[in-house]
């Protein structure tokens, strides 16, 4: 019984000393929050009182500085729609520190702070009067077209960048009394328009191998030519580039994949088609090279379907649908989150390339990887399509290491009409208000596809493995030195 008792004695004194220190703990957070509310008070009575004149709103003050700063305001009223209001604040300035002071949904995570945040730039628009402006009227339509989306497929980009720069030269003026070379004179009006581009969207892979390789004839301009005739050369060069770099490419990646090589390659009897009757054939998005070929194979297999996937927020699968329609071509459409039920009747999978890098992973459209992942998965067969001046000597194995942004409020917007007059879940402020803070929008464009996934490439060149491409980058640059233009390292916007 004695120890009984003292059992029970002992338990309540550890209740009793539990109760003590809970009530501690509750005795101290009732001082901290006094000592919070009075160093709250003593903060208010500090600070300087507001003046009487009402404030300006944080628009008009910038509004403001920016008319201050400008050239011609009237080109500010008349260019408002030029300027993407991606953050919930609507800031017109471009600047550093006010995109930085802004709340938007640009902010990222760590993961991805080394992304180029997504803006586009329309100051030169909005200061220089377009009369006396650098910019070139091709130059800034195709500008303006690429940052509105308008221009997305990168051989669309490529051609539109080489008939703007043909424009450029044909009404380019040398002045007699410069002290600059041709070339030099050429190269500085030049890289204010380049500088523009990039300024509206980064250039793509096509571009920028454009670019180089129209810069390297620039530079290697004889100096005693005259400029009518450097102008004739230029604008023969560029119309070369087109026809053989990008159209005839296009035209022979046809012709290797319905094997029709005869006209290529005489005696080659081993070609096969990689498309045949009665085949279903899965493409993904947009590219004008792969419904080029798919038009081409309907003239020659009459039983052919195709299975068009799209994706959010662009669904550039709607334009490939719309164009195959057109030459009746029997098709389905479904969105890229229902690609695991139809991919066992897909017999293969051809895919468009905006790029090929040198460790011969395939940069696309994004969502491309995941179909070359699920088509492994079923056993399809995979064939990318890739002109061989997209090749890049760049590596990259996945989308991380270097991407281009989108708009981030594209992934909020609801494309369907039915839904489009109904009110929706939640208003734009309350979103912002609401789980603003907590979320990172993430508009990625392009994605990278490894080599294992490829079953085949086929190129202007031929069928060529992935791995391939430094190989081609070598003869590339060894046909050039033969001709006595070696490459030489490109001056940098």
């Amino acid at each position: 019984m004695s120890s009984q008792n003292n059992q029970s004695q002992t338990s309540e004194n550890q209740t009793e000393q539990q109760k003590s220190k809970a009530d501690l703990r509750r005795e101290r957070r009732v001082k901290q929050e006094e000592q919070r509310a009075k160093k709250a008070t003593t903060a208010a009575s500090t600070m300087p009182k507001k003046s009487s004149q009402p404030e300006k709103p944080v628009s008009a003050n910038l509004k403001q500085d920016d008319a201050k700063t400008s050239h011609n305001v009237s080109n500010e009223s008349k260019n408002k729609d030029l300027v993407f209001e991606t953050a919930p604040v609507k800031l017109k300035l471009n600047r550093k520190e006010d995109l930085a002071e802004s709340q938007s949904f640009n902010t990222k995570p760590k993961l991805f702070h080394h992304f180029e945040e997504y803006k586009r730039d329309y100051s030169i628009t909005e200061r220089n009067s377009l009369e006396n402006s650098s910019i070139h009227p091709n130059f800034l339509k195709l500008g303006l077209q690429s940052a509105h989306d308008l221009i997305s497929c990168s051989n669309s980009r490529c051609i539109g960048f080489l008939y703007a720069l043909k424009q450029f030269i044909i009404d380019l003026k040398f002045p007699s009394n410069s002290s600059k070379t041709l070339s030099e004179y050429i190269e500085s009006k030049l890289k204010p328009n380049i500088n523009f581009l990039t300024q509206c969207r980064p250039l793509s892979v096509s571009q920028g191998n454009a670019i180089k390789e129209m810069k390297h004839i620039i530079l290697h301009l004889p100096v005693n030519i005259s400029e009518t005739e450097a102008k004739d050369l230029l604008v023969e060069e560029i119309d070369k580039f087109v026809e053989e770099k990008i159209l005839l490419a296009a035209e022979t990646i046809n012709k290797y994949i319905l094997a029709d090589v005869n006209s290529i390659i005489s005696g080659t009897s081993y070609a096969q088609s990689k498309i045949s009757d009665n085949d279903t054939i899965l493409i993904f998005g947009y590219s004008n090279l792969v419904n080029r070929i798919l038009i081409e194979a309907k003239q020659r297999f009459q039983n052919i379907h195709v299975i068009v996937v799209d994706s959010r927020p662009k669904y550039r699968g709607k334009k490939s649908l719309e164009k195959l329609l057109k030459y009746d071509i029997d098709c389905s459409y479904i969105l890229i989150n229902g690609i695991s039920y139809i991919m066992n009747r897909v017999n293969k999978v051809i895919l468009g390339a905006h790029a090929l890098m040198a460790n011969g992973y395939v940069m696309a459209q994004i969502g491309s990887s995941q179909i070359a992942l699920v088509a492994k998965a079923f056993n399809v067969p995979v064939i990318a399509c890739c002109e061989t001046y997209k090749f890049a000597d760049k590596v990259q194995t996945d989308a991380l290491v270097k991407n281009e942004l989108g708009n981030p409020m594209d992934l909020l917007k609801n494309e369907n009409k039915a839904m489009q007059n109904e009110k929706p879940f939640l208003a734009k402020d309350e979103f912002t208000s609401q789980i603003g803070e907590n979320l990172n929008l993430l508009n990625l464009i392009y994605d990278v596809c490894s080599p294992e996934l490829i079953n085949c490439l086929v190129t202007d060149m031929g069928m060529l493995p992935c791995t391939s491409v430094p190989v081609v980058l070598r003869l590339k640059n060894r046909d050039s030195t033969r001709t006595g233009l070696k490459n030489e390292p490109i001056i940098r916007n």
